[in-house]
């Protein structure tokens, strides 16, 4: 979830783990919510991608006739878990400058600049 341009398989490999695994704080066939809020409450940048692609995949879920009604519903509900975490987790000083500074700044690497390592 930390890439910037979602394509469709990113999309599908979400909707997947978030409808076959529930959010909750261990590590063990769960999605560790303690772990991402820790993670989004101190990088702010980590915070704004994952926010957004969640936010997209909820948006985009009508869009799969593969999935049932059933199977949008379990997705929607844990992606409103999750935010509702992730927004009520306290931030630190380091997220708040830089949420301060926002898009103004770019906060992630481009594939090709990750390439060129």
């Amino acid at each position: 979830m930390q890439i910037v341009q979602l394509n469709e398989k990113d999309l599908i490999d979400t909707i997947m783990l978030l409808r076959e695994h529930p959010i909750g704080e261990t590590d063990h066939e769960t999605i560790n919510a303690q772990v991402i809020c820790r993670l989004t409450g101190n990088d702010w940048g980590l915070w704004r991608t994952l926010t957004d692609n969640l936010a997209h995949v909820s948006e985009r879920l009508d869009q799969y006739q593969q999935l049932t009604d059933e199977d949008r519903q379990v997705v929607r509900e844990r992606i409103t878990s999750l935010l509702s975490a992730i927004e009520a987790t306290p931030k630190t000083m380091r997220w708040k400058v830089r949420s301060a500074i926002g898009d103004k700044v770019k906060w992630y690497k481009d594939v090709e600049e990750l390439a060129d390592r």
